[in-house]
């Protein structure tokens, strides 16, 4: 069952999160219910994997996925002197400030779910500050508070600190701090109860109205248009810090997907030029790197078993094979590979398949990376590096649609081994490219039928897809959709068609 990740920074100001935190919030108000709000909580990120099964790895992404959502959604005018970091315990820290107009008109929202608390500011004669928890029949079931989990709410643990523009003359449920600021303490145990039974309207029901009752309408704590206008030009600049860091991961990201792809290609060619101890070696450092996924830990697993079959050991191949079968069984192209070289071994057919197969050449390298995301753009020329040498005739490449080409600066080439393809290029910066190697409709104009890129005993190379990125004039990284890899990827990854 899929577990839901819950957005665990709340989007509007009163309680930091649903759960794991540790925190304090403080609401200062105008009299015209205009005003700020100040978050500052640690999120202890492991504790809340243990509670809602999510996977911890993650945590950087996460939570900075939270502090970009948290900064650029609800009914916020804007933002200042936000700061967030992650701690060396693994908890993650966030403090910023943001303001709002009217006090009445913002809802609280964990995500997409409705928490149902509002903050309502009276501004008459005697002002009064009132928390409420009011249902609302119109939202679904599942977009409401008491549909979170109440193991969320347990290790909740928030002060809600409110300044008020005169004298308190009367408080209910809240602490009273000094003669204009009162203190009210969610406790986290309490709403857990509360919501396992369903009940957290009567949680908040039982404890009586939460308010603050002014002795008369005092002067405004700050001028909100002022801040407000001094604090946007600093906004701006806080989101371009996201989205760097953002695009910093996105790109760490693709660099680490890629690296395992190559690190793949490199075995494969390897094994291509029949040196398997070479080719054990890459995969067994695939399979022993922390950072590697099951996809590439199972394709190396596979290929580890190939290996072994090529060298005469059947008996070890198809302990290795069994091994893939019962460690990744959710790994399909390899689990099932495993099962078909299982049977193969068995009826005495595998050794004659793999005498019997064609070596098919393939890409195994790229300068700059595969999915590159900060290529300086004043580079001159792009390299392809094949599994065996090449014909250096009647090859063509094309471009892959929506993406542009890059602008040719001269003629293309082979060096003198026929391994390594250079196109002098021309490149503009910010802008993503693609260039493939037999891939399109381009094929079938040429009406050589030799055409294409083919090793030198005629064997047509798999078709190939290099996407770039240029870096921007800022020198920052280009986002590459993740749709375009994914297309890529079926096309790209030469273990899934192997064997």
């Amino acid at each position: 069952m899929k577990k839901t990740k819950y957005l665990l920074i709340i989007a509007l100001p009163l309680i930091f999160t649903a759960g794991c935190i540790d925190g304090v919030t403080v609401l200062s108000i105008n009299n015209d219910g205009s005003g700020k709000v100040t978050f500052e909580g640690l999120f202890d990120y492991a504790a809340y994997c243990a509670i809602t099964d999510t996977n911890c790895a993650a945590v950087e992404p996460f939570f900075l996925s939270q502090v970009k959502k948290m900064l650029t959604s609800g009914t916020f005018e804007t933002w200042k002197e936000v700061t967030w970091k992650l701690l060396d315990d693994g908890k993650c820290y966030f403090k910023g400030t943001a303001y709002f107009k009217d006090i009445n008109k913002t809802d609280f929202f964990i995500g997409s779910i409705k928490s149902n608390l509002k903050i309502l500011y009276n501004t008459g004669q005697e002002p009064i500050l009132e928390l409420q928890y009011l249902p609302d029949d119109t939202v679904p079931g599942n977009q409401r508070m008491g549909s979170l989990p109440p193991s969320l709410f347990s290790t909740l643990s928030v002060n809600l600190v409110v300044t008020l523009p005169a004298d308190i003359k009367e408080t209910e449920n809240f602490e009273l701090l000094d003669r204009q600021t009162a203190m009210f303490v969610f406790q986290g145990r309490d709403l857990a109860e509360a919501a396992a039974k369903n009940r957290l309207s009567g949680y908040f029901r039982d404890k009586g109205a939460i308010k603050l009752v002014l002795a008369s309408a005092g002067k405004d704590l700050f001028d909100y248009q002022s801040q407000v206008q001094y604090a946007q030009k600093e906004f701006e600049k806080i989101l371009k810090r996201i989205q760097a860091t953002c695009a910093a991961q996105n790109t760490e990201e693709s660099n680490l997907k890629n690296d395992f792809n190559t690190r793949m290609r490199r075995g494969l060619a390897a094994e291509a030029q029949k040196d398997f101890n070479e080719a054990l070696v890459i995969y067994t450092d695939i399979i022993d790197d922390a950072n590697a996924d099951e996809k590439y830990k199972a394709a190396a697993s596979f290929q580890i078993g190939v290996c072994l079959l090529k060298m005469g050991n059947r008996e070890k191949a198809q302990e290795q094979f069994e091994y893939v079968i019962t460690n990744y069984p959710l790994q399909g192209t390899a689990a099932l590979k495993s099962v078909k070289m299982l049977q193969n071994i068995r009826t005495g057919k595998a050794g004659q398949e793999l005498q019997e197969q064609k070596k098919i050449p393939f890409v195994v390298d790229t300068i700059p990376g595969l999915y590159s995301e900060n290529v300086d753009p004043n580079i001159g020329s792009i390299k392809i590096i094949f599994s065996e040498p090449m014909k250096q005739a009647n090859w063509f490449y094309s471009s892959f649609s929506p993406l542009p080409l890059p602008e040719a600066a001269g003629q293309p080439s082979f060096d003198q081994a026929g391994l390594g393809w250079t196109l002098p290029v021309k490149l503009e910066p910010g802008k993503v490219y693609a260039i493939t190697v037999n891939y399109g409709s381009d094929e079938e104009k040429v009406k050589n039928v030799q055409a294409g890129f083919r090793s030198v005993l005629g064997e047509k190379c798999e078709a190939f897809v290099l996407v770039l990125a240029t870096a921007d004039e800022e020198q920052s990284p280009t986002r590459i959709d993740e749709k375009i890899i994914e297309e890529c990827e079926k096309i790209n990854f030469p273990q899934e068609k192997q064997n």
